[in-house]
């Protein structure tokens, strides 16, 4: 109907209500002047609301459309429990503003929000009569849909004329907002791709509630309610399996069943499609399936059956993303660690760091990467869902290998740096690996601790040790281990460790190096000694001499002296190890190692003080004390108190010794080194043991016991059950 016709109607209408009028005055008799003006009127009032009734394009009162376009709910609908008695909470809240109810449900692709919200609508249908609407926006596709066609979708569906409604988007969202005024209606809009997208779609009404399921947060729509939507419990994954494959299948082997919705990652999306992979296959065991998913190279290949595919869902957030962000993406997928940060994507990409906390930022957004929050240097850190992850890591990249070699460049770099300030006076042996520039990273933030910045980092750090092996960068894998070696050592983290200098040595051995061969053998002899394997380690320095004599290394060859000097010591070969130590003083101060001569120095007063000679012991460590303190290496000095306070109680000067004792413990507490700690706690206790004070005595062995079973110190245990044990004969 064009504008000539509704206005035809509007007149006609309007005559119509003025002679029904007039009729109804003349029906009370004497009709006067005042009767025929109200008549006029209410002729005028009734023509008017005729008119816009046509113009509306849609029927009006009782007998106007009521649509039904909620989608079939599925029957095995499993979880999500307090998310959907919150999202039911929020439709009961309808009419309590002046705009309509939105209630937004988030989450990455696979999490099932189609699935809570509608089935949180059809729960809630019986209270909007008027109907419900659902649309889905296909936010992610390569042409989402656009909202005037949504509109007009909207608008056939609550009865208006097809011929009727407007061209113009603003029209349609105004006979929206005028068609659903007064009516109690439900409206679902899926899969959205942010609030430019739906905000057209909203109608003004406050009797009105939509539900809008998106991956992008609609933090930004007014007044919305969002639920943001999270993996399944495991209890739940495993039913979920049981009510797509069968409960009696799942409940005969609950470990595979286990492990198979772990390695989905419990996405309900990848558990579902496991579930129908199974049911398809009744011959096939849960924990053949399992296996296969257990090798990420080919586990999204497994997660597809008909059209269900986790890597068709993760791919469409994917390629909704700008040039750069995708880039962002398939860059972390290079990244070999489980948690990763803003400055590792920055190495990886070559720019700014601000450039690569945008692309994060993007890519949080986007549900394909995850913020686990600060680390222990305030630093915010990120992951990958696993299917994510393996999604990431079959993205083809040009310039992989050079990002490999500048993350590997970034790890030098900081390991370095935090070991500089760790172990100041270190004389560090460095290879050919180029260093990622230090002015691209925020050096001081994050190493204001440095070894806060090592724990939140050793795992990967040993993961970059791999890559670099599995990449052929020889010397960045044994590098990274040889800088590490005292973060490693004063952690006791032994099994991390050993993994290192086995992958070092192969690279090292691989790659024709002999001189990065005995630098590697030389921090194997060094593990292998603090595990009390003192005949191996004593081999692991024969090849170390070997290789340092071929590449004519005097430094490595006097820092030997050091060590083999300690292994004979703690072998209780006192005459050779005070003969190699006292060679190691000369020959280290001649090579300029001030750090490990004063090593040296403590550790001929440690020989000194085991052979029964307190008196010359007690001056070499304070002369080692003193150049500790002078090079700024807490650590060491650390330990020099320590045995400055053995001494001193053998000596027979125990308030003298509880003090260093006790400056020791102070030390290694502040810097974290359980080791020290309990080794500090256990002199306390013996100097309580001497004094007679049993009870003091027997607690501090108690706290460096409980130290050392957590750090599986069995040599220490086994020193502190000796010690508790004559205490109590006392």
């Amino acid at each position: 109907m064009n504008s000539r016709a509704r206005w035809l109607v509007g007149i006609a209408s309007t005559a119509g209500a003025f002679a029904a009028a007039g009729a109804g005055w003349d029906a009370f008799g004497d009709v006067g002047p005042v009767q025929y003006t109200l008549a006029g009127v209410t002729a005028l009032a009734s023509g008017a609301l005729a008119y816009a009734q046509s113009t509306r394009g849609g029927p009006s009162g009782p007998g106007h459309p009521v649509p039904r376009e909620l989608p079939r709910g599925i029957t095995d609908f499993t979880g999500r429990g307090g998310e959907l008695v919150e999202l039911e909470g929020l439709l009961r809240r309808r009419g309590r503003s002046t705009g309509p109810l939105v209630a937004a449900i988030a989450g990455k692709g696979g999490l099932g929000k189609t699935t809570l919200a509608i089935r949180a609508a059809q729960r809630a249908a019986d209270d909007y009569p008027d109907g419900q609407l659902f649309a889905n926006l296909r936010g992610y596709d390569p042409e989402p849909a656009e909202p005037a066609g949504i509109l007009a979708h909207f608008l056939r569906a609550l009865g208006t004329d097809p011929r009727e409604i407007p061209d113009a988007l603003h029209d349609r969202e105004q006979l929206l907002r005028t068609l659903t005024a007064g009516r109690r209606l439900l409206i679902v809009l899926d899969n959205a791709n942010g609030p430019r997208q739906v905000r057209p779609l909203l109608p003004g009404a406050p009797d009105v509630a939509v539900i809008v399921t998106s991956r992008t947060p609609l933090s930004t729509i007014e007044g919305a309610h969002t639920i943001v939507l999270d993996l399944l419990e495991p209890d739940e994954a495993v039913e979920l399996l049981g009510r797509v494959a069968g409960a009696r299948r799942v409940a005969d082997d609950p470990a595979a069943a286990r492990r198979l919705v772990a390695l989905c990652g419990h996405l309900p999306l990848a558990v579902r499609i496991a579930g129908a992979r199974l049911a398809e296959r009744p011959d096939v065991p849960l924990a053949d399936l399992a296996d296969r998913l257990a090798d990420e190279r080919d586990r999204l290949d497994q997660l597809e059956i008909g059209d269900l595919d986790v890597r068709s869902t993760f791919r469409l957030s994917h390629q909704g993303l700008p040039e750069e962000q995708q880039r962002a993406f398939r860059m972390l997928g290079l990244f070999p660690g489980a948690d990763f940060t803003a400055w590792a994507l920055a190495a990886l990409m070559d720019v700014p760091l601000r450039a690569a906390e945008h692309h994060i930022d993007a890519l949080v957004s986007a549900q394909l990467v995850d913020a686990t929050g600060p680390d222990e240097t305030g630093t915010v850190r990120y992951t990958f869902h696993d299917l994510i992850r393996a999604l990431a890591r079959e993205q083809s990249e040009p310039g992989a290998a050079a990002a490999t070699q500048r993350l590997l460049g970034a790890y030098l770099t900081l390991a370095a740096t935090a070991e500089d300030r760790f172990q100041p006076g270190e004389v560090r042996k460095a290879g050919g690996h180029p260093r990622h520039p230090a002015d691209a990273l925020p050096l001081d933030r994050l190493l204001h601790d440095p070894v806060s910045w090592f724990i939140t980092e050793q795992h990967n750090i040993i993961a970059c040790v791999r890559l670099a092996v599995a990449r052929e960068f020889w010397d960045a894998a044994w590098e990274l281990t040889h800088i590490g070696a005292p973060f490693f050592e004063m952690l006791a983290t032994w099994d991390d460790w050993e993994e290192a200098v086995e992958l070092s040595l192969g690279a090292a051995r691989r790659s024709g190096n002999r001189w990065a061969e005995a630098i590697t053998l030389f921090d194997t002899g060094a593990l292998r000694r603090d595990l009390g394997r003192l005949d191996e380690a004593l081999v692991a320095y024969e090849g170390a001499r070997a290789g340092y004599t071929a590449s004519g290394d005097e430094h490595g060859l006097a820092a030997l002296l050091l060590l083999e000097g300690i292994i004979h010591r703690n072998l209780g070969d006192w005459e050779r190890a005070a003969q190699l130590l006292g060679d190691g003083v000369v020959r280290l101060g001649a090579v300029g190692d001030r750090r490990l001569a004063a090593q040296s120095r403590r550790s001929l007063a440690v020989v000194r003080s085991g052979q029964g000679r307190h008196g010359e012991a007690i001056p070499l460590f304070q002369e080692a004390l003193a150049e500790f303190q002078s090079l700024g290496d807490r650590r060491a000095e650390a330990y020099a108190w320590r045995n400055l306070a053995q001494a001193q109680l053998e000596y027979g000067e125990p308030a003298a010794s509880a003090h260093s004792f006790s400056r020791s413990l102070e030390m290694t507490q502040r810097l974290r080194d359980q080791r020290g700690e309990a080794r500090a706690l256990q002199g306390l206790g013996r100097v309580s043991a001497a004094e007679g004070a049993a009870a003091a005595a027997l607690r501090r062995f108690a706290q460096a016991r409980q130290i050392a079973e957590a750090m599986h110190d069995h040599v220490l245990t086994r020193e502190l059950d000796s010690d508790i044990a004559s205490t109590n004969r006392s």
